[in-house]
């Protein structure tokens, strides 16, 4: 259109209109002449920075081309004008409805069209979402399978014209004019149609309809972008904001804390209008811990049993659903009533799974009022959202679950304190009966000692009453005899959840055999012998669960150690003191999110906490293939990392492979034990894997030195409760790291992103040291899209990129700077040496798209320019050194391109040349 413009309408028929399609050009001057024609015309030069239907535009046309369009030069500006639009969108959060606005307003403004319209389709109707002309007209919906914006549907890149009134059905009272109108193309089918108002009611020339047809394609265009921008802001905004979630619900250990910042999270993250956590319990049914804009009625009518279909479906998928119009929806007919009343319209459900167990252990749930289709963006980013809340719903429960022992082992201290001022037997008993009764709920107690082969309660208590009239004499007993006697003789603790049905309980006399009691039973063993058994009692089945059996055997050993030795309490304090500490660096383990200062303090706080020779954490590479040692203490450690061979196998790979924890008191005969030259060695030796949600992730092994010398089964718990919290830490360290990696690469091309480069740009300078930076820009490259399509431009663009990492050197770093453009970043590299990597970079290029490339075979020419500026010779701050490598490649371009530029070839531009923004990178058609 443009070239015809410039000629005048004796040039000839025009190339085409611009749709913004690969169209075939109609006959005319070939694609050369039309370019020539374009470079010789005067209209390109004059017409910059003239606004459309301004007084400058309406004297610069003298041309009349035809009877529709009498301004040459002022349809030229026009075309310019929605392209800068276009081009303004980028990097912006753009409104559709107000952009539309604008082009309306540029097109009739600048063609002296009385009225521009944009109609987009929805459904079998066409609204208008952006008007010029015709101001006090309402303009309603449409038919859009008939009139002549059906028309121009139907056959689209077709200008359809009409002569009456504007408005289907809508009209504008006494004007009468031609009107004119086109299909905006879309990704799949005809987005709308634009329909315009010439000035008068004469037959439209041919310059006229191509441009309401190059309108219509500009429009699709815009549109796209505009789409391209608003997926991106909303990739950014969800990867930045996933990243911040992760730090803040990470760092808390509060779970009702933790599900409240959740749910505000969701919220803002996805525009809903309400939220809420639902956690599962043990017997089946969910317990609401959070919500946000629902009604305590609507949470009531839920319902603890019946997850529902919609609940069960994402967590049998392990990912998001959701339904809209949910009130109508049969997977939701069972609360249905309790929809409508609430009044909202659509739900999304993620499932928390438990990384460990890969088991469900919630839901996370957001409504939106009015009617919202989840995109799969939105999907992708609530799943990761979701597994973010589940390892910090996990840590938080893990904290809570310390804490909670933690104040069991307050009690577990007191106790110790009060046994060791006590000398007699009945009243280590008695002091056993009442501390007890603090931490485990039940409804009778028995403390037996046991003297050679009799087994002789010291001290009991019951508080209902089946147990209310027990003696003494009635509980004597023998070792072997009853559940008591059997827990004795083999010296292991047993929870009964109904004792009447275990064969081995004798029934008491004078009680009821049929009774519904549930037992614990834990003997108080001290140095392999066992010196009594403490039992607990309570009415009712399944009354004890595993951690109060274990609390149990705890109080039994502490009974035995009180009973047998006075030096036992120094060994408890030790064992409470290391559970103290375990406490205390474990917020600061899962508050991290680094994984190297992790480790390390790990490794040194495990040191201090239980005494050995040496300690190595290794972890698994990402393939699963090999471990690697990334820290090390002790003695050995410098020569164990020195003469560590990949691949090397042992009681390390032992461990990952079957995820189990190995406790060695002596590793000199156990061959799973790597022999290093030197021969076996004496010593205990403790091995336990790092868990992750596939299996072991690492492994964390601590080493004593010398024969006779072992751990102690306390300090192997120990390690593993310390390995347990290294693991969660290390998952939340990785997955921190995977989001903010994503964050910084080119969804395209794999590489790093313009974002990320500015990052590192700006760390270079602040390191103080000498980098070179070179830009690369594609010339030529909007021929593969047009000549090929966008998939195979896109085909092209990874090559390129592919190309460009595999001539670079392992220490500099390929960046997608924008569309066409790549920046490579060479640390420690002056000018001197910058050259030949960048010539290695144009031969790899050369294979892609030079003179033996199949693109050139194909009949397609692309070449590269490029441009050299190297800190701080060229440039002394980030945007200094970055406008020097893009001056001196405009400067090749500017030139014909082809070839690479220093930054002094390029200060022939410095007094006009500015940095410009990245070309706005093609997502496809």
């Amino acid at each position: 259109f443009m070239a015809g413009a410039a000629t005048g309408p004796s040039a000839g028929a025009a190339t085409g209109p611009s749709t913004g399609t690969s169209a075939a050009p109609r006959p005319g001057p070939s694609r050369r002449s039309s370019e020539a024609a374009v470079d010789r015309s005067p209209w390109l030069a004059t017409t910059e920075g003239i606004a459309p239907g301004s007084p400058d535009a309406a004297r610069a046309g003298a041309v009349d081309l035809d009877n529709g369009v009498r301004d040459a030069r002022a349809a030229i500006a026009v075309m310019l004008g929605l392209a800068r639009l276009g081009a303004s969108i980028i990097g912006t959060s753009p409104d559709p409805e107000a952009i539309l606005g604008i082009t309306t307003r540029t097109i009739r403004e600048g063609t002296g069209f009385r009225h521009v319209s944009v109609w987009r389709r929805s459904g079998d109707r066409l609204e208008p979402v952006g008007v010029s002309g015709t101001t006090g007209v309402r303009l309603t919906s449409v038919d859009a399978r008939s009139g002549l914006l059906g028309a121009a549907l139907a056959r689209p890149g077709t200008v359809v014209d009409a002569f009456g009134e504007i408005g289907e059905p809508a009209s504008v009272p006494r004007i009468q004019s031609r009107r004119l109108a086109c299909a905006i193309p879309g990704r799949d089918q005809p987005w709308g149609a634009i329909l315009v108002a010439t000035a008068d009611d004469e037959e439209p020339g041919s310059t006229t309809r191509e441009l309401v047809a190059g309108a219509a394609g500009t429009v699709g265009s815009i549109l796209q972008a505009v789409d391209a921008a608003t997926v991106l802001d909303h990739r950014i905004h969800w990867a930045e904001a996933l990243g911040r979630v992760a730090g803040d619900i990470g760092s808390r250990l509060d779970a009702d804390q933790l599900l409240g910042r959740l749910v505000d999270h969701a919220l803002a993250m996805f525009g809903g209008d309400r939220a809420a956590v639902f956690l599962f319990q043990a017997d089946g049914s969910r317990q609401t811990k959070a919500s946000r804009g629902l009604s305590a009625a609507y949470l009531a009518a839920l319902g603890p049993g019946d997850l529902g279909s919609l609940t069960s479906l994402a967590v049998d998928s392990g990912r998001p659903v959701f339904a809209v119009g949910f009130r109508d929806d049969p997977r939701g007919l069972e609360v249905r009533a309790s929809v409508v009343q609430e009044g909202y319209d659509t739900i999304c459900i993620a499932p928390l799974m438990d990384d460990e167990s890969s088991e469900s252990i919630g839901s996370l749930n957001v409504y939106h009022d009015r009617r919202h289709p989840w995109s799969d963006d939105e999907l992708n980013a609530l799943s990761r959202l979701a597994v973010q809340a589940s390892v910090a719903i996990r840590s938080a429960r893990t904290y809570a679950q310390l804490a909670t022992w933690a104040a069991q082992l307050q009690s577990i201290q007191q106790l110790g304190a009060r046994l060791n001022r006590l000398s007699d037997v009945i009243a280590i008993g008695t002091a056993i009966v009442t501390e007890l009764r603090e931490l485990i709920d039940f409804h009778n107690v028995r403390v037996y000692r046991q003297y050679g082969e009799d087994l002789v309660p010291v001290a009991l208590s019951g508080q209902v009453g089946e147990y209310l009239d027990e003696t003494m004499d009635q509980l004597n007993l023998k070792v072997g005899h009853g559940i008591t006697g059997w827990v004795a003789e083999h010296r292991t603790a047993e929870s009964l959840p109904d004792a009447a049905a275990d064969p081995r309980a004798d029934t008491i006399p004078g009680t009821d055999p049929e009774i519904d009691e549930s037992m614990l039973l834990a003997p108080m063993v001290f140095e392999d012998s066992v010196l009594g058994v403490l039992v607990l009692s309570k009415l009712g089945l399944n009354q004890f669960t595993d951690d109060d059996l274990r609390l149990l055997v705890i109080y039994a050993s502490f009974a035995a150690q009180a009973m047998a030795h006075a030096d036992a309490t120094e060994r408890l304090q030790r064992q409470l003191q290391s559970r103290r500490d375990l406490l205390q660096i474990t917020e600061t383990i899962l508050s991290s999110l680094d994984t190297a200062s992790v480790l390390e303090s790990v490794a040194d706080r495990l040191g201090e906490l239980v005494g050995s020779d040496n300690i190595w954490i290794e972890l698994l590479s990402e393939d699963g293939q090999s471990l690697t040692p990334v820290v090390g203490k002790g003695v050995n450690s410098d020569a164990y990392m020195e003469a560590f061979l990949p691949g090397e196998t042992g009681i390390a790979t032992w461990v990952v492979e079957h995820n189990e924890a190995v406790f060695l008191p002596d590793q000199f005969n156990d061959s799973r034990v790597f022999v290093g030259p030197g021969g076996p060695v004496h010593g205990g030796l403790i091995c336990v894997p790092l868990r992750g949600r596939a299996g072991a992730s690492g492994i964390l092994s601590i080493e004593r030195l010398g024969e006779g010398r072992s751990f102690t089964e306390d300090e192997f718990e120990l390690v593993q409760l310390f390995a347990a919290q290294v693991s969660i830490a290390v998952q939340n360290a990785r997955a921190h790291g995977a989001i903010a990696r994503q964050a910084e690469t080119d969804d395209l091309t794999g590489l790093r992103n313009h974002r990320s480069f500015r990052h590192e740009l700006a760390n270079a300078v602040a390191t103080g040291e000498p980098f070179s930076l070179l830009m690369v820009d594609l010339d030529r490259f909007k021929l593969v899209n047009d000549t090929f399509g966008h998939e195979a431009g896109n085909a092209f663009l990874q090559g390129i990129a592919t190309a460009i990492v595999g001539a670079s050197r392992d220490t500099d770093t390929v960046f997608r700077y924008g569309g066409d453009e790549f920046v490579v970043l060479l640390p420690r590299t002056d000018a001197a040496h910058v050259g030949p990597v960048a010539e290695r970079i144009r031969r790899a290029f050369a294979k892609v798209a030079g003179p033996t490339s199949e693109m050139r075979r194909r009949g397609v020419h692309v070449d590269a320019s490029a441009g050299i500026a190297t800190y701080p010779t060229d440039g002394a701050s980030p945007d200094a050194i970055l406008l020097a490598a893009d001056r001196a490649c405009f400067m090749v371009k500017r030139d014909g391109g082809g070839r690479v530029a220093t930054a002094e070839e390029g200060l022939a531009l410095a007094g006009v040349f500015t940095l410009q923004v990245p070309t706005p990178i093609d997502t496809g058609p």
